[in-house]
Protein backbone atom coordinates (compact mmCIF):
# COMPACT_ATOMS: atom_id res chain seq x y z
CA UNK A 1 0.00 0.00 0.00
CA UNK A 2 1.64 3.18 0.78
CA UNK A 3 5.12 3.86 2.78
CA UNK A 4 5.13 4.82 6.06
CA UNK A 5 6.65 8.04 4.87
CA UNK A 6 3.41 8.33 3.17
CA UNK A 7 1.74 7.79 6.75
CA UNK A 8 4.28 10.42 7.90
CA UNK A 9 3.42 13.39 5.75
CA UNK A 10 -0.49 12.73 6.17
CA UNK A 11 -0.56 12.98 9.89
CA UNK A 12 1.93 16.31 9.33
CA UNK A 13 -0.45 17.92 6.53
CA UNK A 14 -4.03 15.88 7.07
CA UNK A 15 -5.08 17.57 3.38
CA UNK A 16 -2.98 15.18 2.12
CA UNK A 17 -5.78 12.69 3.14
CA UNK A 18 -7.95 14.45 0.46
CA UNK A 19 -5.09 14.60 -2.08
CA UNK A 20 -4.96 10.98 -1.77
CA UNK A 21 -8.75 10.12 -2.05
CA UNK A 22 -8.85 12.65 -5.15
CA UNK A 23 -6.23 10.58 -6.83
CA UNK A 24 -7.97 7.21 -6.26
CA UNK A 25 -11.23 8.54 -7.46
CA UNK A 26 -9.78 9.81 -10.51
CA UNK A 27 -8.22 6.78 -11.55
CA UNK A 28 -11.62 4.76 -10.85
CA UNK A 29 -13.24 7.36 -13.28
CA UNK A 30 -10.67 7.36 -15.87
CA UNK A 31 -10.38 3.39 -15.85
CA UNK A 32 -14.17 3.24 -15.49
CA UNK A 33 -14.30 5.83 -18.78
CA UNK A 34 -12.28 2.87 -20.39
CA UNK A 35 -14.80 -0.11 -19.70
CA UNK A 36 -17.43 2.54 -19.81
CA UNK A 37 -18.77 3.73 -16.99
CA UNK A 38 -16.87 6.32 -16.21
CA UNK A 39 -15.52 9.34 -17.43
CA UNK A 40 -11.98 9.46 -18.55
CA UNK A 41 -12.16 13.17 -18.99
CA UNK A 42 -12.79 14.19 -15.73
CA UNK A 43 -10.93 11.10 -13.80
CA UNK A 44 -7.48 12.76 -15.90
CA UNK A 45 -8.33 16.45 -14.72
CA UNK A 46 -8.76 14.98 -11.29
CA UNK A 47 -5.77 13.19 -11.02
CA UNK A 48 -3.57 15.81 -12.31
CA UNK A 49 -5.29 18.81 -10.28
CA UNK A 50 -5.13 16.61 -6.84
CA UNK A 51 -1.37 15.47 -8.12
CA UNK A 52 -0.53 19.52 -8.40
CA UNK A 53 -2.30 20.26 -5.23
CA UNK A 54 -0.41 17.61 -3.66
CA UNK A 55 2.54 18.65 -5.43
CA UNK A 56 1.78 22.64 -3.63
CA UNK A 57 1.22 21.48 -0.23
CA UNK A 58 4.51 19.16 -0.41
CA UNK A 59 6.27 22.23 -1.84
CA UNK A 60 5.32 24.97 0.59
Amino acid sequence: MLTKRWGTLERQRPALRWVKWGEIVGAVLTVGGIVGFGSITLGVLLMVGCGVWGYRILRG
